[in-house]
C-alpha cells in the first residue's frame, strides 16, 4: 500500500511522467479503436470480395451442371421421340404370331431395342444402367454397365413412381440408395432420372424410362467450389429435394436451408460463421448452394488488429523516448521558473528569469519578473511607511506635547487676546488654527464630508490671508446639494497647501486661488486653480506616474500629492484620481471622486453636536 502511495506521489510531482502517461492512454485508446475499425473494415471488405468471387464461381459451376442436365434431356429425348422404340415396346404386349413363342418374340424385340439404344452407351460413362418398363413395372429392357447392380421390379418401379408427377413430361430426379454388392454397406447412393414414355400420336403413357447415374456426374463440376475451407456443396431440384451433396474430407458438412433467395447469406454453426451462395439454373429450376468458412478471413482480420495494437505499443515507446529526450529543452524554461519560485519562497526577492523565447514561457517569465518587482515595491512602500510612522511617533515623543493640551492652550490664548487686548482678528486666527488642529488630529477612519473639508480649507486660508494680506484673492464655489457628499479626511488640504508652498513662492502681487465643485453624472469634480508659477510637464509626469510613497531625495512637499493619489486609488479604485494641467498662467488640479450621501449628513450633524458638547 505504501509503495503504491509513493508511486502516485512521484507521478503527481513530475509533469513529464504525467505527460507520458496521458499520451500513452490516448495512443492506446486510439490504437484499440483504429485496430477494431480496421478489423471490421477488412472483414467486411474480405467478405464482400470473397462473396463476389465465390458467387461468380458458383454461377459458373451451375452452368456446367446445367449442361450435364441438358445432356440427359437430349439422351432421353432420343428414346422418347424415337417411333421405333415405341413400336418395339408396344409389340411386347401383342400376342405372338402362330408358331412363334412369347419368349422368342420378346428376345427378338429386346435385341432390336438394344440395337436402337446402342448409341446411348457411348454418350456418357456415368450412366450405370438404363431401364425401360411398362406401366405394370415389368422390365422390358435394361442395360447395365456394372453387373453389381441388383434391382427388383416392379418394387423399384414403385419407388421411382412415388417421386414423379403423372402428367409431367419432365425428368424426375431422385437420390436413392441402389443395391450394389461391390459396396461394403451393400448400397450405393446414386442419381435416378426417370421420364414417362408417351406415344407420339395419342400422347398416352405406355411406359417409363429410368436412368441410374453415378453421383460423380455432378461431382466433377464442383471441384472449383471445393477448394479451400469449404463447408460443402449441395444440389437441389425444383422441389427443393437434395439430389447431390459433397462435403470436405473429414468433415460432416453443414447443409443450409434451401429456401434462401439467390445471392449470399451467412449461417452460424458451433461458433463459426459460414458464407453461403445460392445459384439457380433457371431452364430446369436446379439450385446449387455452396458455402465457405469465414475462419480464415477473420484470422486475417485479427492479424490486422494485432498489427494495429503492436504499432500502438511501438508508438508509446517512441513517444516516451521522444518526450524524455525533448522535454529537457522544451521544459527548460518551466524548470527555471520553478527554481526561481523556490528562491523567492526562501526570501530572495532579487531573483529574475531571463527571457529566451517568444512563446508562453516567455510570458510567464515576464509576469514572474514583474510580480517580484511589485512585491519589492510593496515591501519598500510598507517599510518606508513604517519608518514615517516611527519618525512621526519619535517627534511626538520628543515634543512631549499632548494634542488636547495644545487645543486647550490655544483656547486660553484666544480668551486672553479677547479679554485683555480686544483683538478680534488675532483671536479669529487662533480659532482657525485650533479648529484646523482639532480636525487634523482626528483618526483617519473618522467620516468626513465635503462641507467639513471646505470648512477646514477656509480655516487654513484665513491663516494665509493674515500672512499675504490684500494681495490674496480666494473664491470657493460649491453647490449646496454636494456639501453632503462624503470623502476622506484631509484629501483637499494638501493640494491647497501646495499652492501656497510652490505656486505663490516668488509671487508678491495678485495671488488668485479658485476652488470649484461641480457634479458630473454620479461623480463629483473638485477643481483647484491658481495663477501662480505653474508646473513643468516633467514634474506632472513624475507626480502622476510614481504611485509609491517613497521619497528618495527627501522632497517632502511631493509626498502630499502622492498621498492623495494613493488614498484615492486604494479606496475608490483606478476609475477615480487626480489630474494636473498646466495653464498659460498657473496650474489647474482636478480631483474626481464618487458622490455618496447615504446617511452622511446625519452622521456629520451628530459629530458636530458631540464636538460642541
Amino acid at each position: 500500500m505504501m509503495k503504491h502511495k509513493h508511486v502516485l506521489q512521484y507521478i503527481n510531482q513530475h509533469f513529464k511522467v504525467k505527460l507520458i502517461l496521458s499520451l500513452s492512454i490516448i495512443i492506446t485508446i486510439c490504437s484499440l479503436v483504429t485496430g477494431y475499425m480496421s478489423y471490421q473494415m477488412n472483414l467486411n471488405l474480405f467478405e464482400s470480395e470473397i462473396s463476389k468471387q465465390y458467387l461468380k464461381t458458383s454461377e459458373q459451376t451451375i452452368e456446367q451442371i446445367g449442361f450435364k442436365i441438358q445432356d440427359i434431356y437430349r439422351i432421353t429425348d432420343f428414346v422418347i421421340f424415337n417411333p421405333y422404340v415405341e413400336q418395339i415396346v408396344q409389340n411386347m404386349h401383342v400376342k405372338p404370331a402362330p408358331g412363334e413363342s412369347v419368349e422368342y418374340r420378346n428376345f427378338m424385340l429386346e435385341r432390336n431395342l438394344a440395337n436402337v439404344l446402342q448409341p446411348l452407351k457411348n454418350e456418357t460413362t456415368h450412366i450405370r444402367a438404363v431401364y425401360i418398363v411398362d406401366l405394370q413395372g415389368h422390365n422390358m429392357y435394361f442395360s447395365q454397365e456394372n453387373p453389381s447392380i441388383q434391382l427388383q421390379f416392379p418394387d423399384f418401379y414403385e419407388r421411382v413412381k412415388q417421386g414423379m408427377s403423372h402428367s409431367s413430361a419432365e425428368i424426375a430426379w431422385q437420390r436413392m440408395n441402389i443395391s450394389d454388392f461391390y459396396e461394403p454397406s451393400g448400397e450405393k447412393s446414386s442419381l435416378v432420372a426417370a421420364r414417362w414414355l408417351k406415344s407420339t400420336e395419342q400422347q398416352t403413357v405406355y411406359g417409363m424410362l429410368i436412368l441410374i447415374i453415378d453421383e460423380q456426374y455432378f461431382g466433377s463440376a464442383l471441384d472449383p467450389l471445393m477448394a479451400g475451407q469449404t463447408a460443402g456443396a449441395y444440389i437441389y431440384d425444383k422441389y427443393d429435394r437434395l439430389l447431390y451433396s459433397r462435403e470436405p474430407a473429414g468433415s460432416p458438412g453443414f447443409e443450409p436451408a434451401p429456401d434462401k433467395g439467390p445471392g449470399s447469406f451467412i449461417e452460424h454453426l458451433d461458433g463459426n460463421d459460414y458464407l453461403f451462395v445460392k445459384s439457380e439454373y433457371e431452364p430446369r429450376s436446379f439450385t446449387l448452394v455452396s458455402g465457405i468458412s469465414l475462419a480464415d478471413i477473420k484470422a486475417k482480420g485479427r492479424t490486422v488488429y494485432h498489427l494495429a495494437l503492436a504499432f500502438g505499443l511501438v508508438s508509446i515507446v517512441l513517444m516516451a523516448v521522444s518526450v524524455s529526450f525533448f522535454s529537457g529543452k522544451m521544459l527548460q524554461p518551466l524548470q527555471a521558473l520553478v527554481r526561481a519560485m523556490r528562491r523567492v519562497r526562501e526570501g530572495n526577492l532579487r531573483t529574475t528569469i531571463p527571457s529566451t523565447s517568444n512563446d508562453e514561457f516567455a510570458f510567464l517569465a515576464d509576469s514572474f519578473n514583474k510580480m517580484v518587482a511589485d512585491i519589492q515595491s510593496l515591501i519598500q512602500e510598507v517599510y518606508v511607511s513604517k519608518l514615517s510612522e516611527q519618525e512621526a511617533e519619535l517627534k511626538a515623543l520628543q515634543a512631549q506635547l499632548n494634542p488636547h493640551f495644545l487645543h486647550n492652550a490655544l483656547n486660553s490664548i484666544y480668551w486672553k487676546i479677547m479679554l485683555l487686548y480686544d483683538d478680534e482678528e488675532t483671536a479669529a486666527l487662533v480659532t482657525s488654527l485650533s479648529d484646523l488642529l482639532r480636525y487634523s488630529l482626528a483618526p483617519v477612519s473618522t467620516l468626513s464630508t465635503l462641507r467639513d473639508e471646505l470648512a477646514q480649507i477656509r480655516n487654513y486660508i484665513r491663516i494665509q490671508e493674515a500672512r499675504h494680506g490684500d494681495e490674496l484673492h480666494v473664491s470657493i464655489d460649491a453647490p449646496e446639494e454636494l456639501l453632503s457628499c462624503r470623502m476622506q479626511r484631509l484629501l483637499l488640504q494638501p493640494l491647497v497647501e501646495n499652492v501656497f508652498v510652490h505656486a505663490f513662492l516668488d509671487q508678491t502681487a495678485s495671488k488668485r486661488l479658485a476652488i470649484r465643485v461641480s457634479r458630473q453624472e454620479a461623480d463629483m469634480l473638485v477643481e483647484i486653480e491658481d495663477n501662480g508659477n505653474g508646473i513643468s510637464a516633467e514634474t506632472i509626469h513624475r507626480l502622476l506616474d510614481d504611485r509609491t510613497l517613497y521619497d528618495e531625495r527627501g522632497e517632502r512637499e511631493r509626498l502630499g500629492v502622492r498621498n492623495v493619489l494613493r488614498r484615492i486609488y486604494l479606496v475608490h479604485g483606478a476609475s477615480y484620481g487626480l489630474e494636473i494641467r498646466r495653464l498659460p498662467q498657473g496650474t489647474l488640479v482636478r480631483v474626481t471622486l464618487p458622490c455618496e450621501t447615504d446617511r452622511m449628513e446625519e452622521r456629520g450633524t451628530a459629530n458636530d453636536a458631540h464636538s460642541a458638547g
